[in-house]
């Protein structure tokens, strides 16, 4: 691929997005994997989850008990981002690692604003609280259909019209902040796909290393 290694002074948060079964967690690994040498640390991590709080959480709302309430959909969800920013991912990118992560912020404005009805403006808002204002360096947005895959959560047997407003607040946070997002057909080669994500990550780590 000819993409060079180096090391790197500041924090890397890098975020995948996309409906369930899409590739981002096959695309996760390989860019653990690619990392690893360039940065002093890679955790990859999912929402929720990544802690157990997060894992407690993520087994109620997708497996054991359907929200009924967006807004109690989406605290949930908000509950384990804040525990999973303050205890695992805040703490890597101080130590000048890198995270990867399978959903964020992001997919909270598209399925719980665009998909249940909640005000996006609401959710920026809270969601900037729980992070305590850190947003990706970059996010992946892997667009289109997933890939048959098993047994569904809760979340992935909704109709396809709620799946029609997830993809339509992608493409709206995708609007309002350009330069943060990499935009991917699903349905590409993976090769062609990872290959694509390299390269765009390595232009953030130049970035990174010239902002020092």
């Amino acid at each position: 691929m000819g993409v060079g290694h180096r090391s790197v002074t500041s924090g890397l948060l890098v975020s995948l997005e996309g409906l369930d079964g899409v590739g981002k967690t096959t695309q996760i690994a390989r860019l653990k994997e690619w990392l690893e040498g360039q940065v002093a640390e890679v955790m990859t991590v999912r929402e929720p989850g990544g802690t157990a709080l997060g894992e407690a959480l993520r087994e109620v709302v997708l497996h054991r008990a359907e929200a009924g309430s967006a807004i109690a959909e989406f605290l949930v969800f908000a509950a384990a981002r804040a525990e999973l920013i303050e205890t695992v991912v805040l703490p890597v990118l101080s130590r000048q690692g890198a995270v990867l992560m399978d959903r964020f912020i992001d997919s909270s404005v598209a399925y719980q604003a665009f998909g249940r009805g909640l005000d996006p403006q609401t959710i920026l808002e809270i969601n900037a609280i729980v992070t305590q204002g850190r947003t990706p360096n970059l996010t992946i947005w892997l667009k289109g259909e997933p890939f048959p895959s098993g047994e569904a959560d809760r979340l992935e047997q909704r109709d396809q019209e709620y799946f029609r407003r997830v993809e339509s607040g992608y493409a709206w946070l995708a609007d309002r902040e350009p330069e943060r997002w990499l935009i991917l057909e699903s349905r590409q080669d993976p090769d062609v796909i990872f290959d694509a994500i390299c390269r765009r990550i390595d232009i953030v780590l130049q970035g990174m290393k010239g902002g020092e």
